[in-house]
């Protein structure tokens, strides 16, 4: 992980050609954080591939501290996602530690939408952690924001909440929704966290048939616990990246 390659990648790259068009690079691109209005919580990161996006995923980062908030912790699976033709939005939400996330994060996508060329590339929202469950409770308001609407969540590492200043409401998650969680072994708080979230969705009549549960195993010298989705070890890669590439994979353009 290099975190201080962010700071130093952003200006570069956003001068190489990235400033605000929307057309398409023959090289990745990053700019961020983009800010409308006076609130930095509201900011975002949008990294582009090279070449038209085939697919957006929205990253939901985990509740750690100001660096957890950039993009510093999760490059490495950004960038893989980004290799694979993605677009890839991550909304700060926070500065540092906040109660209330979702209005936030909601602005921040929409500010990075505005910036890309967006037809009907299917769209992903993707969250560690307290962005597990941030992720659904956005891809529950999104239809009324008007923001993206994402055909897929993948949820890792969940606690039962992501938005803390009230509880949302989840009954307006689109029933085509594909709800994936996946689960590390030697995460105390993840069975938990999973199980809250799963009753959430229960309560919110979300239909059970599209929930999708996965264990991600220790192994060897790979231990599977909260913060190995932040590795990018063989073996990291292999339990947190190779089934969101699947999910991704399966899915469909918009009609």
């Amino acid at each position: 992980m290099k975190p201080a390659l962010v700071a130093l990648a952003v200006v570069a790259l956003a001068a190489a050609g990235c400033g605000g068009s929307s057309s398409s690079s023959s090289t990745a691109t990053v700019e961020g954080p983009l800010v409308e209005g006076p609130d930095p919580a509201r900011g975002v990161w949008l990294f582009r591939p090279a070449g038209p996006p085939k697919r957006i995923v929205i990253f939901f980062h985990g509740q750690g501290g100001a660096e957890e908030t950039t993009p510093a912790n999760h490059r490495a699976w950004i960038d893989h996602l980004v290799a694979g033709g993605a677009a890839v939005i991550y909304p700060r939400y926070e500065q540092n530690y906040a109660t209330s996330v979702l209005d936030a994060a909601v602005a921040g996508v929409r500010t990075a939408t505005d910036r890309l060329d967006q037809a009907d590339e299917p769209v992903l929202a993707l969250g560690y952690s307290r962005g597990g469950p941030l992720a659904v409770e956005y891809a529950a308001v999104a239809p009324r924001e008007h923001v993206l609407v994402p055909n897929a969540v993948q949820s890792v590492n969940p606690v039962p909440w992501g938005e803390w200043s009230h509880v949302v409401d989840l009954s307006p998650l689109p029933h085509d929704t594909t709800v994936s969680i996946i689960v590390s072994d030697r995460d105390e708080g993840a069975t938990p966290g999973m199980t809250g979230l799963l009753d959430r969705l229960r309560k919110a009549r979300f239909p059970a048939a599209r929930i999708q549960l996965h264990a991600a195993r220790s192994h060897g010298s790979f231990v599977a616990d909260h913060l190995a989705p932040l590795a990018d070890s063989s073996a990291a890669q292999a339990a947190y990246w190779t089934p969101t590439d699947r999910l991704l994979g399966r899915l469909e353009p918009s009609s």
